[in-house]
């Protein structure tokens, strides 16, 4: 029980930094890539970030999806800086009809000299938006 309360002790000394970079992957097949960009804001809600983001593909029948997701670091690696991350938030896809759901994401954190970082993340979709999406994104701190 000590172990768990050390390990999540650490979670406030995690939080980051306002950030804003392209993210790009791929939808529930390989076949379907997006593209987009991602913000994320600096913690005002407690624990939890405010991570807005906007996909698109490049194709005419790709989905635009738009996600707001409240982001948690969950498990930071000790002395590397990495850390684990999960996220849930509504999502709203865009194209042809607007359809809504809701994304739960789990992701790394990898960071990069002064304030740049990479996240890689997988996506579930619930509801009328993509089921699975894979991505990476570089963010640059503001």
């Amino acid at each position: 029980m000590i172990s768990i309360l050390v390990l999540f002790s650490g979670v406030q000394a995690t939080q980051a930094t306002t950030a804003i970079g392209p993210r790009a992957g791929f939808n529930s097949n390989q076949d379907d890539l997006y593209m987009g960009f991602q913000m994320e804001l600096t913690a005002r809600f407690g624990e939890f970030s405010l991570v807005p983001s906007f996909d698109f593909g490049p194709g005419t029948d790709a989905p635009s999806v738009a996600n707001a997701d409240f982001r948690i670091y969950l498990i930071p690696l000790p002395e590397t800086g990495i850390k684990f991350y999960g996220g849930a938030g509504p999502s709203m896809m865009l194209s042809g009809d607007m359809e809504l759901g809701l994304s739960l994401t789990l992701g790394l954190n990898i960071p990069m000299k002064n304030t740049r970082r990479y996240n890689v993340e997988y996506r579930w979709g619930l509801g009328d938006i993509p089921d699975h999406k894979v991505g990476v994104s570089v963010m640059f701190g503001l």
